[in-house]
């Protein structure tokens, strides 16, 4: 007995190990892949397979990483770099006119702008992956009613985040070359799909509950008859 809990014990910790591996591996893909792509043509894409990857590990899936994260970074390029794009100009944006603007209204206003942002941001890639929606903009709109609609998760997220990076950062800061970029979109990837079960079951529920009622009024219209 003891000797089984030791041996299911080491392959727990062969398990988490595997996964520290995995999250290290495709860290330095993402790395990789975003300089090859000269940086602004290879974050965007980089990003998507990153968390195309992510979500095939939280769905349970153990695909071969390298063949998995190509497949995904060429499969949403042109795609990956608009929205890449499109949010890096936002974002420049939102930055310059914080550091100019000095009327507190009108800099309260632009926080509260940049937490939409910032909402929005964390889903986009997460949406890309889970759905094949069209249209970039679209996904952009519901990249933000997701996270507005599911608020609590979003700052708890954001809370997660920033405490996990602080306590990296102050006393393991040099693990962040490793795993910096792969467990912030492994989070954000777990978080969102949370967030889309939830959204699902309930749209779920709501079906099953117009079915119950539709079958409902057809017994009364029935037994009226």
């Amino acid at each position: 007995m003891k000797g089984g809990s030791i041996l299911k014990s080491i392959e727990y910790l062969n398990h988490i190990l595997i996964r520290i591996l995995n999250l290290v591996y495709v860290n330095f893909l993402w790395v990789f892949f975003t300089l090859i792509g000269l940086g602004v043509f290879g974050i965007g894409p980089s990003t998507y397979a990153l968390v195309s990857v992510c979500r095939q590990w939280i769905l349970g899936k153990r695909p071969p990483v390298f063949q998995t994260f190509w497949k995904y970074y060429k499969e949403s390029f042109k795609e990956s770099i608009i929205v890449s794009f499109v949010y890096a100009i936002i974002g420049f944006v939102l930055v310059v006119d914080l550091m100019h603007v000095v009327n507190w209204y009108i800099r309260v206003a632009l926080i509260i702008v940049c937490f939409i942002y910032l909402l929005s941001l964390t889903y986009i890639y997460p949406i890309m992956a889970q759905y094949d929606w069209k249209g970039i903009f679209f996904k952009i709109r519901m990249s933000f009613l997701f996270g507005f609609a599911h608020l609590q998760y979003s700052l708890v997220l954001f809370l997660f985040i920033g405490l996990s990076y602080w306590i990296l950062t102050r006393f393991l800061p040099g693990v962040l070359p490793f795993f910096g970029i792969s467990f912030l979109f492994f989070t954000i990837t777990w978080m969102a799909n949370q967030v889309f079960k939830r959204m699902e079951m309930k749209e779920q529920f709501n079906s099953d509950q117009i079915i119950k009622e539709n079958q409902d009024e057809k017994n009364a219209s029935f037994e009226v008859s």
